[in-house]
């Protein structure tokens, strides 16, 4: 149960972040490009990636704080870092064709899934 606990708290603050660092960055001035966005999906993937290094390097971290951080804090703050962390995994694993197949896949079907879900929203809603 204290696992859930932190996946749900974890969740919470990293969503909580991503709004307020999506919020002031939009506050800086007007654009269409999402820099707001980009930044939290930066700082996802950067500390994915500090954060696996520690768990791969047997840094002792505490269970509990381990899901905290990667399971809800950047769960909830970018689902982006953890497709970095899957990406690497598979070029780490040798599996170079497998990690652009991955990389191709989901991101030209994700663009595909969000026009469907946008499109049949303006058609029903």
């Amino acid at each position: 149960m204290n696992l859930f606990i932190a996946i749900f708290l974890g969740g919470g603050f990293g969503a909580l972040s991503r709004y307020l660092i999506i919020d002031q960055i939009s506050k800086l001035g007007p654009s269409s490009f999402p820099y707001g966005t980009m930044l939290v999906n930066i700082l996802g993937a950067l500390l994915i990636g500090a954060i696996y290094y520690l768990l791969i390097s047997k840094a002792i971290i505490n269970e509990q704080l381990k899901v905290f951080i990667t399971i809800g804090f950047l769960g909830g703050f970018t689902t982006f870092s953890s497709f970095n962390l899957d990406f690497f995994k598979l070029i780490e694993s040798g599996n170079m064709f497998l990690a652009i197949m991955y990389a191709l896949f989901t991101f030209l079907i994700t663009i595909v899934a969000f026009y469907i879900g946008y499109s049949l929203s303006r058609i029903f809603i």
